[in-house]
């Protein structure tokens, strides 16, 4: 990880103008980490955006029934955040644009991730989350895809998720199954738009995709 983004950073300073870089991946993928490492690394001079706020509320999502064919088998489920629908796209979309016209904006508040304030002449922006997948690349200066197998992410949120989020584990074993067709049939695609491409497991990380974009 510390390979790539200290080829991020020296990237970051070789461009003119301010960055934004698009951090995406489906839950338990390790890009939060990423992100916070990336801002961490490159200092004070860089905004980092969560974008969880901009996911549909589960309590919405719960009584939303989606069909659809996967691998020439109707299903019909409950729309997990692996489904474009689940997200708010034009609203992040607009506060990207605002951070491009050097605008200043407040983060959604919430009771998991209080408000704060995106400063829009910081050289380096990162946003990162799910949601980053859906929106056009237009809006970023790079994107980074993180995924891992299906064992490793049903690991990661499990531990993640009871002691942070207070879920139930049984609840993330029983979705993880429909959680893991979904991504495959609607996330994962999005994965090829991206410039740098991180395969993560109980191993490490692999470097499936690396370009960085020229002046």
């Amino acid at each position: 990880m510390d390979i790539v983004i200290q080829e991020l950073i020296k990237w970051i300073h070789s461009q003119e103008t301010q960055v934004i870089i698009g951090v995406t991946g489906h839950g338990g993928a390790g890009k939060t980490a990423f992100a916070a490492r990336l801002q961490e690394a490159f200092g004070q001079d860089a905004n980092l955006i969560c974008t969880d706020p901009y996911i549909v509320n589960s309590a919405l999502r719960r009584d939303t029934r989606i069909t659809y064919s996967y691998q020439n088998e109707t299903r019909t489920a409950k729309m997990t955040a692996c489904h474009p629908l689940a997200h708010y796209v034009e609203a992040l979309e607009r506060d990207l644009q605002m951070t491009r016209l050097d605008m200043e904006w407040n983060t959604i508040d919430t009771v998991y991730l209080p408000s704060e304030t995106i400063n829009p002449y910081k050289k380096l922006t990162v946003v990162e989350g799910m949601s980053v997948a859906f929106i056009n690349p237009k809006h970023f200066d790079l994107q980074v895809f993180l995924y891992t197998d299906g064992k490793t992410e049903l690991a990661r949120r499990s531990s993640r998720d009871t002691t942070e989020r207070n879920q139930n584990l049984v609840n993330i074993q029983k979705s993880h199954q429909e959680r893991r067709v979904q991504y495959r049939h609607f996330m994962h695609p999005y994965k090829n738009q991206a410039d740098i491409i991180l395969f993560t497991d109980e191993k490490g990380m692999q470097i499936e995709k690396k370009q960085l974009p020229t002046n």
